[in-house]
């Protein structure tokens, strides 16, 4: 049973999980709740530096303001000769990194419970990718989900810096083997090592942003609240923000 706007009022410790693909506002906002006092989960740091600890080892030093060594464990596919992954290492290191995530959420929960203050949940573009049901249950049982819900104009932006600076980004299995027969059919190449990284990779987000709009929106009807990114945008205080969200449930 979801959580009533009156009960999401008296309570004197909140606990959100933000949900939202990259560039929806989900850091930014958990990054001014936590110096307003939250205690702050950030599940791609979780993942880095402690889930993936020994993956990471030898690459630059992870901190939760610089986590671009994750990125580079992921890694983009195609030609290795311009800093792509073959098939099979890329697909391993995708599997490494779902398992990665699947303990970051597990941990989350102790952090929740220990945690003395409002509790703000910064997950994964990739969090409803997740397949453990009961897992995702857990997790819309000890916080209530917020979709930050981009609009059209928020929608351009995050494609925009999409294709400008394309990032290594997870994939659920069966949607990654049915977009690279689709490139290389598309384009006539002939084999994933003829891939040009970036090139798929721009090519590919767009897909990928529309085909987990509806599994953010399934999350939120399930396990918490929908509200556009844009009301968050020039947030003032910790108040105003349980305000927007005690209006929307």
């Amino acid at each position: 049973m979801k959580i009533t706007a009156k009960e999401f009022k008296d309570s004197p410790k909140k606990s959100i999980t933000l949900i939202g693909m990259s560039g929806a506002g989900k850091t930014h906002i958990s990054s001014q709740l936590a110096n307003w006092g939250w205690s702050n989960y950030s599940c791609d740091y979780e993942i880095g530096a402690n889930s993936l600890k020994e993956a990471l080892v030898g690459d630059k030093k992870f901190t939760v303001n610089d986590i671009s060594a994750l990125s580079n464990y992921l890694g983009k596919l195609g030609n290795p000769d311009k800093g792509g992954f073959p098939l099979d290492k890329f697909k391993e290191r995708q599997k490494v990194y779902y398992d990665a995530e699947v303990m970051a959420l597990k941990a989350m929960g102790e952090f929740a419970k220990s945690a003395k203050t409002s509790f703000i949940h910064d997950s994964t573009g990739s969090l409803c990718e997740i397949e453990d049901k009961n897992l995702i249950q857990e997790i819309g049982e000890q916080t209530l989900f917020v979709y930050l819900k981009t609009g059209e104009k928020e929608d351009k932006e995050v494609l925009k810096r999409a294709s400008e600076n394309p990032k290594p980004l997870f994939f659920p299995p069966a949607f990654l083997d049915d977009n690279v027969h689709e490139f290389l059919d598309e384009f006539n190449i002939a084999a994933i090592d003829e891939i040009t990284p970036d090139d798929f990779a721009r090519w590919v987000f767009p897909k990928l942003f529309e085909a987990r709009k509806p599994k953010y929106q399934n999350l939120a009807d399930l396990y918490g609240v929908t509200i556009p990114s844009s009301e968050f945008k020039d947030l003032k205080s910790s108040d105003e923000f349980n305000k927007i969200i005690e209006n929307h449930l």
